[in-house]
């Protein structure tokens, strides 16, 4: 079983192609998930806090107007990570209708 931050990476690299920049990163509170979307309208956060895995799904196009949208919270990784990728498939979806 990969621990966390493996698991982070996995899932950072299947949905590269959603992102105009997607990372693990660091800090006081463990690995964490930052994410844009291709947009960059779409932002993410998650991490593993306690035996959760919370989203910070955020909202907006530039950071005056950029607000959290939804906190949810998942008992099951892939829940979170299918959460995840709905959230940054709404730039993609964006990206598309406008091209």
């Amino acid at each position: 079983m990969l621990d966390t931050e493996s698991q982070f990476k996995k899932f950072a690299s299947q949905v590269s192609t959603l992102c105009s920049h997607i990372s693990v990163q660091h800090d006081d509170k463990g690995p964490y998930i930052f994410a844009l979307g291709l947009k960059e309208t779409h932002t993410l956060q998650m991490r593993k806090i306690n035996k959760e895995y919370v989203l910070e799904l955020w909202y907006g196009a530039t950071p005056d107007d950029e607000f959290i949208a939804s906190v949810p919270s998942y008992m099951e990784i892939n829940e979170a990570f299918f959460a995840a990728k709905t959230w940054l498939e709404k730039d993609a979806e964006r990206s598309q209708i406008k091209q």
